[in-house]
């Protein structure tokens, strides 16, 4: 509105500038038709419309700037009220969850005892089946989980799983609340995630190893990341987790970008693909990662010290690893980009220039939780207007390609606080990039 505002009154400047070369004086001296002395009313009167809109322009401007305003203020009141109830709710269900279990427990174990002894006795074409069945019918009903609704809730509950537990060990609601998300903040998703991933150790799964790192060989050109949707378009897809740009020109110091995938192994056990479930845990619950320490081992392999300029981008695991390697505090951060990342509990320092993208109905982003203890510029935005297309895959609004696409819309936002943070992105053009891919591997523990 501000734009059109101007624009309106560069219209009225030029109208001014024209009929001040011709005026009402010169068209009387000069015995000029009543034609003449009409349209000169007629610009008078235009001239007048158009401050007149010029104004309204800018009040408009004015009103949409606070209502949005409000309108954030209201859904951070709304947001922090309802983890507030989940909290509640949560501490509730966990006071009474040794009672549940002794009363539903019993009754759980018989009916599954039986269903799997009646699986157990099919013939092996016939469990096959079953199983393919079974895949076949969740994929086709996986449209709840895509649920903007259902990721809200989530989120919720990924923000009070710690607040359960207290209420299961009996620790006073006060107290609970005071060292939680809701207050100091020294409890949550990350205790939530070490509690998970030190149960799992415990029947020999999420347990970590160490990794090995190749690079692989290097390509050179001169394309420089410019805007958002060109920095995720560079995130690695295939075999490598990881991909290094570095930026070099004659006179600059030397600059680096780190694009770092996305899971891509779903099994409790830790797997040759150290970008698998045991990563995902470790690293929520803030611990060392095998995805982590890859990415500091491809870092080291590039040349990348505590002096070097780097800005990172990563997507799902990725875009967590790149929050915590931004809020580690041994590189010179120049930028942060997160696309789709459960990374809400990191604790980025405020001073980096951070952008997280979100769809509000990709389940992934809400494992993380809120953004409590950092304060990126948050870009959401709702897939899917209609029914959820869950053929290929069963979350559709985490896939790389949707985000690709709103990142084509960040790109052209005219929204001041996202043109802010996407300028400090931006950097001078480098002569030569040189690419690298790495490929990272789990090794025996």
């Amino acid at each position: 509105m501000e734009f059109l505002g101007g624009v309106v009154m560069s219209c009225r400047r030029e109208i001014a500038s024209l009929d001040g070369v011709i005026g009402q004086g010169i068209l009387s001296a000069a015995d000029a038709p009543w034609s003449a002395m009409q349209a000169e009313s007629s610009i008078e009167a235009a001239r007048h419309a158009l401050a007149l809109a010029s104004e309204n322009c800018n009040l408009l401007a004015w009103g949409l700037v606070n209502a949005a305003r409000e309108y954030d203020f209201a859904d951070r009141f709304a947001n922090r009220l309802s983890q507030d109830l989940a909290a509640r709710l949560a501490f509730a269900l966990g006071s009474v969850a040794p009672l549940l279990l002794a009363l539903l427990l019993p009754g759980a174990i018989a009916i599954g005892g039986v269903w799997l002894g009646a699986f157990a006795l099919l013939p092996d074409s016939a469990r096959r089946s079953a199983l393919a069945n079974l895949r076949s019918w969740f994929r086709r009903h996986a449209g709840p989980l895509s649920d903007p609704g259902f990721v809200q809730a989530v989120r919720m509950s990924a923000m009070s799983a710690d607040d359960a537990g207290w209420g299961l060990l009996r620790v006073p609601r006060e107290l609970a609340g005071l060292f939680g998300d809701e207050g100091l903040g020294i409890f949550g998703v990350d205790t939530s995630a070490a509690a998970l991933a030190a149960a799992a150790s415990g029947v020999g799964l999420l347990k970590e190893s160490a990794v090995a790192v190749v690079a692989e060989p290097s390509t050179v050109s001169n394309s420089n990341a410019e805007g958002i949707r060109d920095r995720i378009g560079r995130i690695p897809e295939g075999s490598e987790q990881v991909r290094i740009d570095r930026y070099s020109s004659p006179g600059l110091p030397d600059r680096f970008e780190v694009y770092i995938a996305g899971t891509a192994e779903l099994g409790m056990a830790a797997d040759a693909d150290p970008w698998d479930m045991t990563s995902n845990v470790t690293a929520m619950s803030g611990g060392s990662s095998g995805s982590y320490r890859a990415v500091v081992e491809a870092m080291r392999l590039a040349g990348i010290d505590s002096n070097s300029a780097v800005t990172f981008t990563g997507y799902s695991q990725g875009g967590l690893i790149a929050a915590q390697l931004a809020a580690s505090g041994d590189y010179a951060v120049n930028g942060l980009l997160t696309v789709g990342a459960p990374a809400g509990n990191v604790s980025v320092p405020h001073d980096i220039p951070y952008l997280a993208i979100e769809h509000t109905n990709d389940l992934v982003p809400a494992l993380g939780g809120t953004f409590t203890s950092s304060e990126p510029v948050v870009v959401r935005r709702q897939l899917f207007d209609g029914p959820v297309p869950t053929e290929d895959f069963i979350l559709p609004a985490h896939q790389l390609s949707n985000y690709r696409e709103t990142a084509e819309l960040v790109d052209s936002s005219t929204i001041a606080t996202i043109e802010t943070v996407r300028a400090r992105f931006d950097h001078p053009h480098y002569s030569m990039v040189t690419s690298t891919l790495y490929r990272a591997e789990r090794t025996a523990p």
